[in-house]
């Protein structure tokens, strides 16, 4: 499956602190509510069915945000976004105590560096908060809203009654461009997070809108990792994906496809390694020069995440295995019949590894065997260079929807 880099917006966290309107001191004791939480900054999604008019000018949008009444009001605006994005989805950030109950929709002046009503063009009613809030237009006249939550809900079998793991939250928000299916370049909206699993947990995604998923992809790396579910759609009667090695996994769900990206970057990156290894290692035929490639491969070895490393370091060799099994075996090879050689691969705290007994490979790695007894070399050298390594090791595989 070709990857596409994804089109990613960018937080913008610079909401005035001036913007909030600071809650004033009353005669009673304060309510535990007042107290819940400090501002913390999220995000929210309007989209529309057609911006209308509201586009005209280089309008730009914002949301105005409130709970509570009177001395206890809280509020804010979010930021600005522009209105000529022709996908129609707008992202905006903002910073709050808790979580707001109420909020108006705004066209605001093309010259606004910050929202305010005295900017304010055009607006919506008053409306309750929604993570994503869908606005239909007619013209300048809004004919009809409706909202949804953007979270998703990670349903785990440890969890009684197939409970709420972990919540992926409006928080994470980002939008990003479709990278399959009939639909690529299609912009969606998607929210992450980062999920631990036990071996052989069985989990399913709950949207925001109540629709069940076992709809999930991984990175080539981790074909093995998953079970269960589907690769190819939604189906409510799909059944559930089954972790098969436990670990601490990125989850990455596109709230309208309703699939979730699973990825773990310390093993796509040293499966990136890998592959650069076993091309570029540049082992002699006859087992007697020094690899060619040795140097470069350091090289590339030390640019890893300490968490590649620690994986790289702790894998097993296996001569028939995958492709980091089988760099390792290369390595072993290498290590335990050239003594010049610097034995590169080492954990996060700088230990060396220890190459396992080869003597059971028979110098397989090296060579291979005819039916007649004579020697072969199955080594092919390939010629990539380390700078292309960028381009293979360091892709983020993360945000395919």
């Amino acid at each position: 499956m070709k990857k596409f880099k994804l089109f990613k917006i960018f937080s913008i966290f610079a909401i005035a602190a001036a913007g909030a309107v600071a809650v004033g001191a009353g005669t009673k004791a304060p309510k535990v509510e007042a107290a819940e939480a400090a501002a913390t900054s999220s995000r929210l999604l309007v989209k529309f069915g057609s911006k209308g008019s509201w586009s005209d000018a280089n309008a730009k949008l914002a949301v105005y945000l409130w709970k509570g009444s009177g001395s206890s009001k809280v509020e804010t605006w979010t930021n600005l976004a522009s209105l000529s994005d022709s996908s129609n989805l707008y992202v905006l950030d903002y910073t709050f105590d808790g979580t707001p109950e109420n909020m108006i929709i705004s066209r605001q002046n093309s010259s606004a560096t910050s929202a305010s009503w005295s900017t304010s063009w055009n607006q919506s009613a008053d409306l309750t908060f929604n993570e994503a809030t869908y606005i239909n237009l007619n013209g300048w006249d809004i004919t009809g809203t409706s909202g949804w939550k953007l979270s998703a809900d990670v349903r785990s079998s440890v969890i009684s009654s197939f409970g709420t793991k972990t919540t992926l939250s409006a928080s994470s928000l980002e939008l990003v461009s479709r990278d399959h299916g009939s639909d690529i370049g299609t912009i969606d909206p998607q929210v992450s997070g980062y999920v631990t699993l036990a071996e052989n947990e069985e989990f399913k995604m709950l949207a925001g809108d109540g629709t069940w998923s076992a709809y999930y992809g991984t990175p080539s790396a981790l074909a093995g990792y998953f079970s269960g579910g589907s690769k190819t759609g939604v189906d409510p009667s799909d059944p559930n994906i089954v972790c098969n090695l436990a670990g601490t996994y990125e989850f990455f769900f596109n709230t309208e496809t309703k699939r979730v990206w699973i990825t773990r970057q310390d093993v796509v990156d040293a499966d990136g390694w890998a592959t650069y290894f076993n091309s570029n290692v540049g082992c002699d035929p006859d087992g007697v020069s020094l690899p060619s490639g040795w140097s470069n491969c350091a090289t590339a070895y030390g640019n890893l995440s300490d968490d590649a490393k620690d994986y790289i370091y702790g894998s097993t060799a296996d001569e028939g295995g995958d492709n980091l099994a089988r760099a390792l075996a290369t390595y072993d090879y290498a290590v335990a019949h050239h003594s010049t050689l610097t034995k590169f691969i080492k954990n996060s705290s700088n230990v060396v590894r220890t190459s396992i007994n080869l003597d059971r490979f028979e110098a397989n790695i090296f060579f291979g065997n005819d039916d007649n007894g004579l020697m072969i070399s199955i080594v092919v050298i390939s010629i990539v260079s380390v700078s292309a390594l960028a381009g293979l090791l360091f892709i983020r595989k993360r945000k395919h929807i």
